[in-house]
């Protein structure tokens, strides 16, 4: 314990309780979250294949997680609404270690270049309204309000790997079948120390011929021939040609046969008139009356 820190203790009126040695069940409270913040750290950058390095950035994104969630201890509200009071927003929330793809700016690229960058997301930085990346590429840091992410893959630090990362999640138009199918790439079997091996031969090995009857006692049976049915002609029947049907005669009027007037469409006899011009007539003055 530091000079500064002693002095800072008695002008602040705070009262100094040291535990004993080798006690950690006298700080059981501050233990425990110690050892629950080391669990995740751990399973945090095993998922993301960060190396140890990491580690900071690791315990500052996953305590500014846990400030977010409910505790009994508040009565299942987070400590950020405690301490702010107001819910907080989790909207801005990535998985830690994943694949992103952050907007390159402006003036830090030509109209050739790609507008993004594969980077693999590191934290929240304080006094930011972004994301912190990290570019195993050029080993800096980024930060960015704009990047896209891919919580499915988590590349490391590898540069084969961030590049083995698909752009677009897509399947293959047709898998490669294989033309033998006893064929395999080729491996010897596995063999234990006394040299027998653990499987048995993926394809069954023609069976020897017994030492008793030689092979050329051994009956061969002619082979089947195929039975091919015979050929039966199939019957198109004639086509019918279609029938043509005749016009019926026209009878011509008879001589002196009286003939039907024409028919003449109906009409009217009433004049038309246009329409009257009632908007000029003079309005009655409906103060007089």
């Amino acid at each position: 314990m530091s000079k500064a820190f002693k002095s800072f203790t008695e002008l602040a009126g705070i009262e100094r309780r040291h535990s004993t040695r080798n006690r950690p069940q006298q700080n059981g409270l501050a233990e425990r979250a110690n050892r629950t913040m080391g669990e995740r750290i751990t399973a945090m950058l095993s998922k993301s294949r960060l190396p140890g390095f990491f580690w900071g950035e690791c315990i500052s994104s996953m305590v500014h997680v846990w400030n977010m969630l409910p505790t009994a201890s508040l009565s299942g509200t987070t400590p950020f609404q405690a301490f702010y009071k107001r819910k907080p927003d989790v909207s801005h929330l990535r998985v830690w270690g994943c694949t992103s793809y952050v907007h390159v700016q402006r003036d830090k690229r030509n109209s050739l270049q790609p507008h993004y960058e594969k980077c693999v997301f590191i934290g929240y930085p304080v006094g930011y309204k972004g994301w912190k990346f990290y570019n195993p590429v050029t080993k800096r840091t980024v930060i960015s309000e704009r990047a896209d992410f891919d919580e499915r893959y988590f590349p490391g630090t590898s540069k084969a790997q961030l590049e083995a990362v698909p752009s677009f999640s897509c399947l293959p138009e047709s898998l490669p079948l294989p033309n033998d199918t006893c064929s395999y790439s080729g491996l010897p079997p596995l063999q234990d120390e006394g040299g027998d091996n653990h499987f048995p031969p993926a394809c069954p090995k023609t069976p020897t011929p017994s030492a008793s009857v030689p092979p050329e006692e051994k009956p061969v049976l002619p082979l089947p021939l195929p039975v091919i049915p015979p050929f039966i002609p199939t019957v198109i029947p004639p086509v019918t040609p279609p029938q043509i049907h005749t016009p019926l005669p026209v009878t011509p009027p008879t001589a002196g046969a009286p003939l039907e007037p024409p028919h003449v469409p109906r009409c009217t006899g009433r004049v038309r008139k246009p329409p009257g011009q009632w908007w000029k007539l003079k309005q009655p003055d409906l103060a007089a009356i």
